[in-house]
């Protein structure tokens, strides 16, 4: 009886700590003469779209820059929102 009772306080811990956090994906731009700049604002800019959920940047997924009149950057990243 008492395993049971283990199991099921165990199970429904791990659906209440599930419930209270999420990992959200947010998305940031940037553009510069520079490829360089233009990343790290696109990096600046998902940071600051996930911080203002109030949420904690966890990590960079995918990023890319492409060249038009000017560099082109986006950067994609995991935000752990409470």
């Amino acid at each position: 009886m008492r395993k049971y009772s283990i199991t099921t306080a165990l199970a429904l811990l791990l659906i209440c700590g599930s419930a209270f956090a999420t990992v959200v994906t947010v998305s940031g731009q940037g553009q510069s003469y520079d490829p360089g700049i233009a990343l790290a604002d696109a990096r600046a800019d998902a940071n600051a779209q996930c911080i203002a959920q109030g949420g904690t940047p966890l990590e960079e997924v995918y990023n890319h820059v492409t060249r038009a009149n000017l560099w082109l950057a986006s950067s994609i990243w995991r935000c752990d929102v409470p």
